[in-house]
């Protein structure tokens, strides 16, 4: 479509026709030419002209005319003044007869003059209307592009897509199969071409009979429609339009290349994230899942050997492993739910309530633990209290595994409330903290178990994040969600 509208303008350049006069203009000409007369008329009464004279006051409405509304009209300008000329103030007067040869001369003389001079400026006219209507393609084309680059999402270059095309193709409208009942039965059997040859369908021209709206195809299903072109601008104007459809088609194919990398890039993490769990797991699993085999087989086979002490030691470690590989299955499942993205379920709950039961939990978890509370007052906030208390006993339980005994909960609010674990020990290792800085759900490279990657997830879940200092972890929590 491009290159015929190409083709089209090079023939418009090549004959040279100026677009047709309007019957506006022809009548504002007449009525210049008119209340020309009428000036000459009176100003000869008072002041006495020379006949040299009357044809200079008629060429400039001739000018007059020629700029304001082209060629065609200017040349009508330089016909009807030099009828006025001829019948209005050339001997005998009120007749198209001439008497004097030298009054056929200079009237033939003022025709040259006029119809070149309004040649001249009407085609000056001409050109500055097409520069101006190529120039608002232009500035449309210009505003269009930079307004797709600001667009996120289809709807939305739809939107601009149609916004711009009407300013050079009114009306303008989207066409998908389910809308075709909505079009002029004119047009309905263009739009069914172009949406399924996914070719463009150009409107007929003026004058002649067929479809009122020219439509372009975008992507399957999906096609722009607009109004008849008119006017030698015509073809240029097709051509803007078939540049908008392209700029539109390629704005479609970012964002949907864009959607296709970020879905790529999610399920890159996701395996990433599955591998990483399984390394850690590797390790976190085999060891209680040892011990629990090996002093179930020593109960089993040495059970009438054994003595109550021995026996019970080994009834003992395969509920401390039991328990502990149960808090691996826990946190694996909890991470597998935060991947999923699922909303939190928020109700309104105490902080320091659930401090105090992550504080309990872990007591019962790990026998002789000295676990301390300093708690602050906090309000009441609506979270999923579940999670927060899950993350407090990770928390906890990092810093009995690698700390060193007392573990300390604290409690206050300084823009947002903190629940802060601390204990005796040297703190997380420089890698881990800047593990807890980015956003990445995996666990660090060679870190063992999945307390401090649930805990780093949960915290993002409820919109607040997990830092590190000297000794504690302190979990961040908005104050209003």
């Amino acid at each position: 479509m491009v290159d015929q509208t190409r083709r089209d303008a090079l023939d418009q350049d090549l004959r040279g026709l100026p677009p047709a006069p309007g019957l506006w203009g022809l009548a504002v000409t007449l009525a210049l030419i008119g209340g020309t007369s009428g000036l000459a008329k009176l100003a000869m009464t008072l002041v006495p002209l020379p006949e040299a004279a009357l044809p200079m006051v008629f060429l400039v409405a001739v000018l007059l005319a020629s700029v304001a509304f082209g060629f065609w009209t200017g040349l009508f300008a330089a016909v009807t003044g030099f009828a006025a000329l001829n019948y209005l103030f050339t001997e005998p007067l009120y007749s198209f007869h001439i008497s004097r040869p030298q009054d056929v001369f200079a009237l033939l003389v003022f025709l040259l003059v006029a119809g070149l001079a309004g040649l001249l400026a009407g085609r000056l006219h001409d050109r500055a209307e097409a520069a101006r209507a190529r120039a608002e393609a232009l500035g449309v084309l210009s505003h269009l592009s930079s307004d797709l680059a600001l667009a996120t999402k289809p709807d939305e270059v739809l939107t601009v897509a149609l916004h711009h095309l009407e300013a050079l193709a009114a009306p303008a409208l989207l066409v998908t199969p389910q809308t075709l009942g909505n079009l002029p039965a004119t047009a309905v059997a263009a739009a069914e071409r172009c949406l399924r040859r996914n070719q463009p369908q150009p409107a007929a021209a003026a004058g002649w009979p067929g479809e009122d709206y020219g439509f372009l195809p975008l992507t399957e299903g999906l096609a722009l429609g607009h109004g008849r072109l008119s006017g030698r601008e015509a073809p240029r104007r097709a051509q803007a339009i078939a540049a908008l459809a392209d700029q539109t088609r390629a704005a479609l194919q970012r964002l949907d290349f864009a959607d296709k990398a970020h879905a790529e890039r999610l399920r890159a993490e996701a395996f990433a994230t599955r591998s990483a769990v399984l390394t850690s797991l590797s390790h976190d699993l085999r060891t209680p899942l040892a011990t629990i085999l090996g002093a179930a087989s020593a109960l089993k086979e040495l059970d009438a050997s054994l003595p109550p002490e021995a026996r019970s030691d080994l009834l003992t470690a395969i509920e401390e492993e039991a328990e502990r590989l149960n808090r691996h299955v826990a946190n694996l499942l909890q991470l597998s739910r935060l991947e999923l993205g699922a909303a939190p379920r928020r109700d309104w709950v105490d902080l320091n309530d659930i401090a105090e039961a992550a504080a309990t939990r872990a007591r019962r978890a790990f026998a002789g633990a000295q676990i301390d509370l300093d708690l602050g007052p906090l309000p009441m906030i609506r979270t999923e209290g579940g999670l927060v208390e899950q993350a407090l006993f990770n928390l906890i339980d990092n810093g009995l595994t690698h700390g060193a005994s007392p573990v300390r909960i604290s409690s206050g609010q300084n823009g947002t409330l903190w629940l802060r674990v601390s204990d005796g020990g040297p703190g997380l290792p420089p890698a881990l903290r800047a593990w807890l800085a980015i956003p990445d759900m995996r666990p660090a490279p060679g870190q063992r178990g999945l307390g401090l990657a649930v805990a780093k997830g949960i915290a993002k879940h409820l919109g607040g994040s997990l830092t590190a200092e000297d000794g504690s972890l302190t979990l961040r929590l908005p104050e209003a969600i």
